[in-house]
C-alpha cells in the first residue's frame, strides 16, 4: 500500500495503475519512479530578504489542504505536522497553537493542488505509454499547486493576505531527462515537504514585512525631519528708528518802536 504524500500521491497512484495494467506487471509502483523535481522558480527565502520582527507574538495556525478547491482530509492529516513545525521554525511567532491565542492572532494557510481534467488525462496517456514499454520510455508528470495566507494580528485588526505558486515533477521511467526549470529532491516525501515549506515560507515572509502585521496599519511616508542646524535662531530686534531732527529755534518778536 502506497502512502499517501499530499495529493500528488492521489493523482500519482493513478498514473501508476494505469502503468502497471498496461505493462502487466505485479510489482510495486513506487520502483519505476525515477525521481523527484520541485520547480526552481520559487525557491527557499534569501537569507537577506528575511523579515525581521523585534517581538515575535504568538499565533493560532490553521491549516487546509485542497484538491481543485474542495478539502482533503487525508492530506491536510499527512501535512499538518509539518507545516507546523514549518511556521515554527520561521521565528516569526513566539509560539504556534492550534487552539486561540491571548492575542487573537491568528495565521491561515491553506494549499490548493490545481488539476485540471486535460492535465489528468495528459498523465494517464504518458503512464500507459511508459508502461507499455516496460518502463523504458520515460514520462514527466506535474503537479500544480497554489497557497494562500491570511494573517490578522488580532481583532479587529486589517487582514493581510500573501499567495504563491509552486509545482513539483514526478519523473518516471528509465530513459528521461531532468525537466528545466527545477530541481531534483530526493524521494517524492521530500519533494512534498520541499514545495510545502517554500510555498508557505516565502508568502510568510511578505507578510511579516507588512506594517500591518505588528498591528500598525500602512500610512504615508512620514516627512524627513529638519536638519538641527536649520532650526532658525531668534529673529533679532528690528533697528531703533532714527531721532527725529530738532526743531528749528524761533525767531525773537521784535519790540514795536514808541
Amino acid at each position: 500500500m502506497i502512502k499517501l504524500l499530499g495529493s500528488i500521491e492521489r493523482r500519482a497512484l493513478r498514473l501508476f495503475m494505469a502503468l502497471m495494467v498496461a505493462a502487466g506487471l505485479a510489482c510495486s509502483p513506487v520502483a519505476a519512479m525515477a525521481a523527484t523535481y520541485v520547480s526552481a522558480e520559487l525557491g527557499d527565502v534569501k537569507p537577506e530578504d528575511k523579515a525581521k520582527v523585534e517581538s515575535p507574538q504568538p499565533v493560532q495556525l490553521l491549516f487546509q489542504f485542497k484538491t481543485k478547491g474542495s478539502p482533503n482530509a487525508a492530506a491536510t492529516k499527512f501535512l499538518k505536522a509539518k507545516v507546523t513545525e514549518i511556521v515554527t521554525n520561521s521565528g516569526l511567532f513566539s509560539s504556534v497553537s492550534e487552539a486561540p491565542v491571548a492575542n487573537g492572532a491568528v495565521l491561515s494557510v491553506v494549499i490548493d493542488n490545481v488539476i485540471t481534467p486535460e492535465e489528468m488525462s495528459k498523465a494517464t496517456g504518458q503512464g500507459v505509454k511508459t508502461g507499455a514499454t516496460l518502463f523504458i520510455a520515460g514520462s514527466n508528470i506535474t503537479d500544480h499547486y497554489v497557497s494562500t495566507l491570511e494573517y490578522v494580528s488580532g481583532p479587529g485588526a486589517p487582514k493581510i493576505t500573501r499567495s504563491a505558486k509552486h509545482a513539483l515533477i514526478t519523473q518516471m521511467g528509465l530513459i528521461n531527462s531532468a525537466p528545466e526549470g527545477a530541481v531534483k529532491i530526493g524521494s517524492m516525501k521530500d519533494g512534498v515537504f520541499t514545495m510545502a515549506s517554500q510555498i508557505i515560507l516565502n508568502p510568510l515572509n511578505d507578510i511579516a514585512k507588512d506594517p500591518a502585521f505588528a498591528g500598525g496599519t500602512p500610512g504615508p511616508a512620514d516627512a524627513p525631519a529638519a536638519p538641527a542646524d536649520a532650526v532658525p535662531a531668534t529673529p533679532a530686534a528690528p533697528p531703533a528708528p532714527e531721532p527725529a531732527p530738532a526743531a528749528a529755534p524761533a525767531e525773537p518778536t521784535p519790540t514795536p518802536q514808541g
